[in-house]
């Protein structure tokens, strides 16, 4: 499978609002390769200033599954705190307000998302997001590709 280069991305995502779904983050977390480069610079252009980017409290608490499963409760609170604690990121709880995009914003095909995917997108719609970054087939099937960037090509 073919990647964006690293070029690409940065053009994409600079002076950028984005939500960044959990796959992105577990590109990092867990260093899965060809992705882990393309994440990292994400993370980096966040920490530096150069985007800003908002998280679910949903992928907070996926990309914590991934050490609670292997017995590893400490590493799962320190990915919390470096998620919740980044520079340039903030993260959405799941709210009422938050529940009103659901379904509301015609550009995403809502039916073609679980429920999870839902409650993340729409995390991004409450906080005025200008781009979803994601790997996920459900998300590039619902968002329209001018809202929307994948590691794939």
């Amino acid at each position: 499978m073919k990647t964006i280069t690293a070029s690409t991305l940065k053009k994409r995502i600079s002076g950028k609002k984005m939500l960044i779904d959990t796959n992105i983050i577990i590109y990092l977390t867990d260093m899965i390769q060809p992705y882990e480069p393309l994440s990292r610079l994400i993370f980096n252009m966040i920490e530096m200033g150069d985007a800003s980017a908002v998280l679910s409290i949903v992928s907070v608490a996926e990309v914590m599954q991934g050490p609670i499963k292997k017995g590893h409760h400490q590493n799962a609170q320190e990915v919390k705190n470096y998620l919740l604690n980044f520079p340039n990121i903030s993260c959405q709880e799941i709210t009422t307000d938050v529940l009103e995009h659901i379904g509301r914003n015609t550009l995403i095909c809502w039916s073609k998302l679980r429920t999870i995917d839902s409650l993340i997108i729409a995390s991004g719609l409450s906080n005025g997001v200008e781009l979803f970054i994601s790997n996920d087939t459900h998300f590039k099937k619902a968002i329209p590709q001018n809202l929307a960037l994948s590691f794939d090509t």
